[in-house]
């Protein structure tokens, strides 16, 4: 990646920070920002090579608020406007994120860790080697489990339960993926698990939070889950199986295997066409694609609570792990 000339006069502040495997340069004029990010920066190994730059100027003198989102975008240039006030401006094929924004949102945590941070690792991955898949990932002992499904079909919660039941909470919505010399690294980030109000019938714990509209407009609980649910949580892990989730009326749960075509098959549907100018880009993420596709894979259809669901996938991942040591 080129580097960004930049007049040290004007953004005189720099820090080095890394997101789910990626490092990010910032350059800013805000001291507040710079200690910000620097609160949800992982101490994790990067590949040198992946990396982006954010430069960030914050207006001190505005205070206009962070509004709804909107996007826009040509070929490899995307643009997301929080309000008037705050402006970013995503060049994937250049790896660089630029940015006007208030004071409002250079104090904002949970702006940044719930919405800019993933936001530009989606917009910018793909030129980085990282592929963002609509998946939970759940770890136990290194291993990492991948749950793969529609919106709607319980991916949030049924995470949440696997993660009172033994196993470690990575993500619950997006999950970012990675190769590490011939291995699969899965990323989260520090955004919280998002449950829909009904989610209070399942965990009572929900109760003491108060559900809140998300970026998509929808209502629901979006909760730190080692705090709301005492539970484990890993930054990373190397994906051993992946899991198709369905939900059915029958108060029952059943297995079936899933072909690796049909698996890359709904990987590819489930990710955004990319320019030709990011040909390169296009074909890391197929690679990577392709080993998520060879990972063992099943469906889970089941109905009934998610708790029940957690105790037989338990059960079936850990007969999954003595054949393979068998």
């Amino acid at each position: 990646m080129k580097s960004v000339s930049v007049d040290p006069t004007i953004l005189p502040y720099a820090q080095e920070l890394r997101f789910a495997g990626v490092v990010c340069d910032l350059i800013t004029n805000s001291l507040e920002l710079r200690a910000l990010l620097s609160q949800l920066s992982h101490v994790e190994n990067c590949e040198s090579g992946n990396r982006f730059s954010m430069l960030v100027v914050v207006n001190e003198s505005s205070f206009d608020p962070i509004e709804e989102p909107h996007f826009r975008g040509l070929r490899h240039v995307v643009t997301a406007s929080f309000g008037t006030g705050n402006i970013f401006i995503f060049d994937v094929l250049r790896r660089t994120l630029s940015a006007s924004i208030s004071r409002v949102a250079a104090i904002d945590l949970r702006f940044w860790r719930e919405k800019l941070i993933p936001i530009s690792l989606g917009v910018l991955g793909a030129a980085m080697g990282l592929v963002p898949m609509h998946c939970a990932c759940l770890e136990r002992s290194g291993d990492g489990l991948l749950i793969a499904g529609l919106s709607g079909a319980g991916k949030s919660t049924l995470s949440v339960a696997l993660a009172q039941n033994g196993f470690s909470y990575v993500s619950d919505d997006w999950t970012y993926m990675s190769r590490h010399q011939s291995s699969l690294v899965a990323f989260g980030t520090s955004a919280p698990v998002k449950l829909l109000p009904d989610a209070t019938n399942h965990f009572p714990r929900l109760a003491s939070y108060r559900p809140q509209k998300s970026m998509n407009g929808e209502l629901a609980y979006e909760v730190d889950v080692a705090e709301a649910f005492t539970v484990r949580v890993e930054k990373s892990c190397e994906p051993r199986w992946l899991i198709f989730l369905e939900r059915i009326p029958e108060f029952k749960v059943e297995f079936a295997s899933v072909a690796s075509r049909k698996a890359r098959s709904y990987l590819n549907s489930s990710v955004e066409r990319l320019p030709p100018e990011l040909y390169e880009a296009s074909a890391m993420r197929d690679l990577t694609l392709e080993m998520v596709s060879r990972l063992p894979c099943w469906l889970l259809r089941y109905g009934g609570t998610p708790q029940v669901a957690a105790e037989y996938l338990v059960e079936f991942v850990a007969n999954q792990t003595r054949e393979m040591f068998a």
